[in-house]
């Protein structure tokens, strides 16, 4: 604490010097004739006035300086789940167990500090905020935790310390607090996440920032080495594949209590009928006691159908859970076979060895056709009944210049692509800007853009066209840009997986402006410098690839065969796709087809109808076909047209229904019910009852979460503990200060400058009022 002066216009002398003049005026200009007791008042009241005058003149002022506890927010996590309801080991359950140890920490805390923010939250499949007051008013918490269900039907410890950090982006956060009992429960759609839930991950983000997580566990203690549990995660709901192609399956296995112990993992197929198949069979070895393992299993496609692909791990006699040794995922496998027509202007190693590869699958029908550059007289050749839709299902464009077509041809090709025709075009000398297609009927086909200015005739290069190609030859190599079914492929040479960039460089590559902005062009391919090599995209209802190279010869003289046969018998399978097969008036998608029962997703009926057709009075019935064979009528409505021609998109919603596969499905309540195929769509109903039947804790992941902030203070407290926890917080609190500067100045308050008008006006007007009344004035 300092006194101090801050007289006006910040220089003491000056102030001085006009104190000096007021009180000299004050006290030396006095009315003639006044003399004894008179005088003594006048110059007593003129005083105060010049007491005040000299205040506000000089302005004394008294500064302080205080260390006081930051702002901050306290989160505290409370567990709603049902396993609340579970024995915590003593003559409660572990809500119970929970709400007094809570209540506890509360009423340590309360009216300890000024500063300290409160924030309780519940979480179990989730985290929600309960209440958030100031350490004063914590003594309304109490009932209110009271009051709290705790019904929830699994637990993510990682959604309370989410919710913490995201708290902790506008206050500083002094700490989280977790009561729970540790049963890290994801429910079935964060199962089937690409990030899943992870808490481990969140502690130590809080750990970066300086924030301690405090876990409290509840319930009996649990010896990790007594428990045993595996099961299967992340399985994707649906899967679509091709007969005959090779995909990879993606999933994990989590065991707990198994060390050092082979567990067997195998995929099996389930068609309509009932009839199983084994897919493929792994052998994993946990070599931790709480251990994720990826797999990626590579399996190869049945004949055309729906089927169940069934993920299971072993089950161990000591397990208590087996329903979760198991995830089922809907798999479309689609008929691979198709009319493939070729087309080549320059007869290149390319051309002979992709008509190897081809012709070694029985279901593709290939068609080569040369057409020599010495023929550029009689162009455009005549190719109208190849470019029919219908004709082809894939049409190939090799190293050929856009003239041996014609913008006539060529727009008959675009037309056959939009209604279904894929194509595939490749690099070349004689290709996209090239080639000339830059200006033609294909170039708004194609996914990439095209620069007519580097247009080239017909024939072979001159000499000066030579050299400004050149740059078209600097062998690149290639590499995935993003995870797809074409360039997902599983190749083993001499007992190790060929990857990308293994592959020969290629000698050369047509580069392309940009890629076309639209949606479903995707960029498959790409160089070490991002420059774009594949890209796929649609038009209309035909698919469209772009292949920037015309060496996949090199592959396979490398020794790679069975690689470069894999490449293009999976990149004419997903040609021949045909999601929107006009033979399918009615499509049906539910999304997700893997939830617990007392979801409700949503679903949608897209009504394809042709032109001729009544599609626009049809009435739609939808219906579950439960796994007994019972059927529930579903409501559906809201019909809406879709902008297409002809196509209508109806929508309804599942009800609560009952563990097990059922059948959603959607069908014509009019005259052309007959005529009209039904659409169906199988799903699943989890029974997620895990909370209360996973009786075990799991104190180790507490006390991982505890851990991972132990450089910044995190540790575990037990319940009865908790009067040390209140101490430790209390601390932490005492060392986080922050010093605050106070000043008080005399005038600045309203108090204070009251106080020094009503001095001075007082002074003056009663000497004034003295004056007059002694005939002084």
């Amino acid at each position: 604490m300092s006194w101090g002066l801050e007289p006006i216009y910040g220089s003491l002398p000056i102030a001085l010097a006009l104190v000096a003049i007021i009180v000299a005026m004050m006290f030396v200009i006095l009315p003639p004739g006044v003399s004894g007791r008179r005088r003594q008042v006048l110059l007593t009241l003129r005083g105060l006035a010049s007491i005040a005058l000299v205040l506000v003149l000089l302005r004394p002022s008294l500064v302080q300086s205080d260390n006081r506890p930051a702002a901050a927010t306290l989160a505290i996590a409370l567990d709603t789940s049902a396993s609340m309801e579970l024995s915590s080991g003593e003559a409660m359950n572990r809500w119970q167990q929970q709400k007094r140890s809570a209540q506890k920490l509360i009423s340590g805390l309360s009216g300890s500090d000024q500063a300290l923010q409160v924030v309780v939250m519940g979480f179990d499949e989730a985290a929600q905020s309960i209440h958030e007051s100031g350490t004063e008013q914590l003594a309304t918490i109490a009932d209110r935790i009271g009051e709290q269900e705790h019904t929830g039907r699994a637990t993510d410890l990682a959604a309370p310390l989410t919710l913490a950090m995201d708290r902790g982006r506008t206050s500083p956060l002094a700490g989280v607090v977790m009561f729970s009992d540790g049963t890290q429960i994801a429910n079935s759609r964060e199962a089937s996440a690409d990030v899943p839930a992870d808490p481990q991950r969140e502690a130590r983000l809080l750990g970066a920032m300086g924030v301690p997580v405090w876990t409290v566990p509840l319930g009996p203690p649990d010896e990790a080495s007594r428990r045993i549990d595996l099961s299967v995660e992340s399985l994707p709901e649906t899967l679509r594949m091709f007969t005959g192609n090779e995909s990879l399956v993606a999933f994990q296995v989590r065991s707990r209590g198994v060390v050092q112990s082979p567990v067997k993992v195998s995929l099996r197929w389930l068609d309509e009928n009932g009839q199983t198949a084994t897919a493929a069979t792994r052998t994993i070895t946990p070599d931790k006691m709480d251990q994720v393992t990826s797999l990626e299993i590579p399996i190869v496609a049945p004949k055309p159908g729906q089927y169940r692909l069934i993920a299971e791990v072993e089950t161990r006699t000591e397990e208590t859970i087996t329903d979760n040794n198991s995830q089922v995922a809907f798999v479309d496998v689609r008929e691979g076979g198709g009319r493939v027509l070729y087309l080549e202007g320059t007869p290149r190693l390319e051309q002979k060895d992709l008509r190897w590869a081809l012709g070694q699958f029985l279901d593709l029908e290939l068609t080569y056709r040369w057409i020599p550059r010495d023929t550029v007289n009689s162009w455009p050749i005549d190719l109208v009944d190849d470019f029919s839709p219908g004709r082809y299902d894939v049409i190939i464009l090799g190293d050929l210049h856009s003239a041996a077509l014609g913008d006539e041809q060529l727009q008959q090709l675009s037309e056959a692509v939009g209604q279904g025709t894929a194509l595939i075009m490749l690099g070349g000398e004689h290709t996209y800007s090239r080639g000339g297609y830059a200006n033609t009927p294909l170039a708004n086909v194609l996914p990439v853009q095209l620069d007519d200015r580097l247009r080239q005739p017909p024939g072979p290069l001159d000499p000066v066209e030579a050299t400004v190609s050149d740059a078209m030859r600097s062998p690149v190599t290639m590499q995935p840009a993003t995870s797809h079914p074409i360039t997902s492929i599983q190749v083993m040479q001499r007992d190790r997986l060929v990857r990308w960039e293994d592959l020969p460089a290629m000698p050369g590559v047509n580069p392309w402006p940009s890629v076309r902005v639209a949606p479903g062009v995707q960029v498959l391919l790409q160089s070490p410098q991002q420059q774009p090599l594949m890209v796929i995209g649609e038009y209309g209802r035909g698919r469209v690839a772009a292949l920037a190279f015309d060496s996949t010869w090199t592959w396979r003289r490398a020794g790679l065969g069975d690689f470069h046969r894999r490449f293009w018998r999976q990149l004419i399978l997903w040609s021949l796709a045909r999601e929107e097969d006009a033979s399918l008036s009615l499509q049906l998608q539910l999304s997700p087809r893997r939830f617990v029962g007392t979801e409700q997703p949503s679903f949608t009926a897209t009504d394809r109808s042709d032109a001729e057709s009544n599609g626009s009075n049809r009435q739609l019935v939808a219906e579950v076909i439960l796994e007994s064979g019972e059927t529930i009528p579903v409501p559906i409505g809201g019909a809406e047209n879709s902008g297409r021609q002809a196509e209508r998109i109806w929508s309804g919603k599942l009800p609560e229904l009952p563990p097990g596969f059922h059948r959603l499905k959607v069908r014509s309540d009019g005259a052309d019910a007959e005529s009209l195929e039904p659409a169906e769509v199988a799903f699943q109903v989890l029974d997620d009852t895990r909370e209360l039947t996973t009786s075990q804790t799991d104190h180790s992941l507490l006390r991982q979460l505890a851990d991972a902030t132990s450089g910044v203070g995190g540790r575990v407290y037990q319940p009865e503990d908790v009067d040390a926890l209140v101490e430790t917080i209390r601390s932490r609190r005492t060392e986080s200060v922050r010093t605050v500067i106070e000043k008080f100045r005399l005038g600045d308050g309203p108090l204070s400058g009251w106080l020094i008008f009503l001095l001075f006006a007082g002074a003056l007007s009663v000497e004034w009022a003295l004056r007059r009344q002694w005939g002084l004035a």
